[in-house]
């Protein structure tokens, strides 16, 4: 980990997957530890660009701050939980060799729980979601841990992501030790298999906050964000067509988030 003296940031690191050569700093020289621990097999000489950056705030002012998982300039992740926030990150970092794997239909849209009923939202609003904070629990909403979703090819539902990245089957463990949590956050990783109750596609034709979508224009946008279609073929377009069909499926311009999930939530309530 090199040490940086500018902006708060204090450690940062250098790696590449696949094709992708990125580094992530912090402000954190413990998670800076755990993640040269985590991810010592994929570390590289210095590259420029930050692709990551991870703020853990001081412990010991009395007052619960958030840790905050950046993308670039945009906060992807605000939680009080270190593990929450670690293993967004390497869901994240998993992402990456998506686009060449054929063991399920890989697809950059996101998973959210509303009324108890699992949601596809676009990944394009995560930021967007982060700002939520803690009003998405307080609603008994579970926000999305992870951008991209894994869409089992013969059942045609959501399916956890097989895990390939060369990290220490401890590894949340340890940053749980390292940074203990401050409390939970209500975040979601499919751990088990989810059939999808709603579809919400991103539009910026929408007239209300959520206006009902026609299958085939749910059909186009999910086929459109879809990672390894070249790998998976016809048997994807079957499954994804499959998925759709069973869900009712929504539009929105996602202007106000916190809006369009309570709509859903109408939506979802006035269904059942």
């Amino acid at each position: 980990m090199d040490k940086l003296d500018h902006l708060g940031w204090v450690v940062s690191a250098s790696f590449a997957i696949g094709e992708a050569r990125f580094a992530i700093r912090s402000t954190s020289h413990a998670f800076g530890e755990w993640l040269g621990d985590t991810l010592g097999a994929y570390e590289v000489e210095d590259v420029e660009d930050f692709a990551y950056s991870v703020v853990v705030p001081e412990r010991g002012r009395g007052a619960k701050e958030f840790l905050i998982l950046y993308r670039g300039s945009s906060a992807m992740i605000r939680t009080l939980d270190p593990v929450m926030l670690g293993r967004s990150l390497l869901a994240e970092l998993e992402s990456f060799r998506f686009h060449e794997r054929d063991d399920a239909i890989y697809v950059m849209a996101s998973l959210a729980e509303v009324r108890g009923v699992p949601a596809l939202i676009p990944s394009s609003i995560f930021p967007a979601l982060a700002k939520l904070g803690r009003r998405a629990s307080r609603q008994g909403w579970r926000l999305p841990g992870q951008r991209a979703t894994a869409i089992d090819i013969e059942a045609a539902t959501i399916t956890p992501v097989e895990q390939t990245l060369d990290v220490p089957e401890t590894a949340l463990e340890r940053l749980a030790i390292a940074l203990p949590s401050q409390g939970g956050d209500g975040m979601w990783f499919p751990d088990l298999p989810v059939n999808v109750g709603a579809l919400v596609v991103a539009s910026s034709d929408a007239e209300s906050p959520l206006d009902r979508a026609r299958k085939a224009y749910g059909l186009a946008a999910l086929t459109s964000s879809t990672l390894n279609l070249q790998h998976v073929g016809g048997r994807g377009l079957e499954a994804i067509g499959r998925l759709v069909e069973r869900a009712p499926c929504y539009r929105s311009d996602w202007a106000d988030p916190h809006k369009v999930l309570s709509r859903l939530g109408d939506e979802i309530g006035a269904s059942t």
